[in-house]
């Protein structure tokens, strides 16, 4: 067998080598199925700093390891105890000699160590026979697995020319340009019937926007929007009143519970448009006076929010609730009435007993 540095696919025997290691004495079921190292040194002394490079290394390769020496043999994975298997005198008289021979590895050189990668059929991946020992046995088979992890994630030497892919990926590239080019020159070619030289025409485009003025919390919003913005988008996008929270924007959760008239909405549902002429009421224009609605003073007390985002819309559903004027004389009353808030972290005991609060203290 010849020398390889990365992956020349020589086959080998798997059966032949975990017949070997039986007649040694190893049980070889352990490596069934699965990649495996296999690493010839004469002497081997596991060394913390060494291990954790070769441990890195096998867990790349999805490898068990196998260190034949002449003290014996041991074996480990990525995340097992290095286990002896063999003794010197456990191995039978001439195993590693056979082994050794199968693999085309010299004897005698206490200053090489030859590593090989076979995968789960037994074939070579990776062979290097004449690895020179410059530094301790476990420092240098940590380095003989890094070279082997580099060279297998290499990819190999193409001889055929372009790839598939990337002839795909160039017919795309030159698609796109060419359509882009097309697009270009149609948007400048003049109209039929048109002189090229004729100027390009003064009249500005049609606007759908359309001006409207919002009176929010007391203050006149002049704005020009398109009919289709929602007073939600409004609120937050041109007037920067970010309180109102956006949630489901279908109606169903409550966080943008805003007052219209002293009537609550769900903000995200009502047009703009809608809201012309009308009085809107934010969270940002609860409080009055600089100090605390009686509400907002309850939450605190009663703990009635965890995270929150709800908790606007909450407070706004309440305010409008206690304008409609609504018998609210037990919990259940209220938790029907406000049954169209939301609350995801689960505060609604809290939330109904700090509008029991305010509803007294008002």
């Amino acid at each position: 067998m010849r020398d390889l540095d990365r992956n020349g696919a020589i086959g080998h025997d798997g059966a032949a080598l975990d017949a070997a290691l039986r007649g040694g004495g190893i049980d070889a079921r352990r490596f069934a199925g699965q990649p495996r190292v296999l690493a010839f040194l004469e002497a081997w002394h596991p060394e913390i700093g060494a291990l954790t490079t070769i441990r890195a290394e096998l867990r790349g390769l999805g490898a068990v390891l196998l260190v034949m020496s002449r003290d014996g043999a041991w074996c480990f994975g990525a995340d097992d105890d290095v286990e002896r298997v063999a003794t010197r005198e456990e191995l039978a008289p001439g195993t590693l000699d056979a082994v050794r021979h199968d693999f085309g590895v010299e004897r005698g050189r206490p200053d090489r160590l030859a590593v090989f990668v076979l995968d789960a059929d037994g074939v070579i991946k990776f062979a290097r026979r004449d690895i020179v020992s410059r530094e301790s046995p476990a420092e240098t088979l940590a380095t003989a697995l890094t070279k082997a992890g580099h060279a297998m994630l290499a990819p190999p030497p193409s001889t055929r020319g372009i790839t598939r892919r990337e002839l795909l990926n160039a017919c795309l590239v030159a698609g796109f340009f060419v359509a882009l080019e097309a697009c270009s020159r149609s948007s400048k070619a003049p109209a039929p019937g048109a002189s090229a030289h004729a100027p390009p025409p003064s009249a500005a485009p049609q606007s759908n926007e359309m001006d409207v003025t919002l009176v929010v919390n007391d203050v006149r919003h002049p704005l020009r929007i398109e009919p289709r913005v929602s007073l939600l988008d409004a609120l937050r996008e041109r007037l920067g009143l970010t309180g109102t929270k956006k949630g489901c924007d279908h109606g169903q959760c409550g966080a943008c519970t805003v007052l219209v008239d002293g009537v609550r909405v769900n903000s995200c549902l009502v047009l703009a448009v809608m809201a012309q002429g009308a009085k809107v009421t934010t969270i940002e224009g609860l409080a009055r006076n600089s100090g605390l609605h009686p509400l907002q003073e309850a939450f605190i007390a009663e703990d009635a929010f965890q995270c929150g985002y709800c908790t606007p819309g909450q407070l706004m559903s309440a305010a409008g609730l206690f304008r409609e004027r609504r018998n609210l004389d037990d919990a259940a009353s209220i938790r029907e009435h406000m049954s169209g808030n939301l609350c995801r972290c689960g505060a609604y005991p809290n939330i109904v007993r700090a509008i029991e609060r305010a509803r007294k203290e008002t």
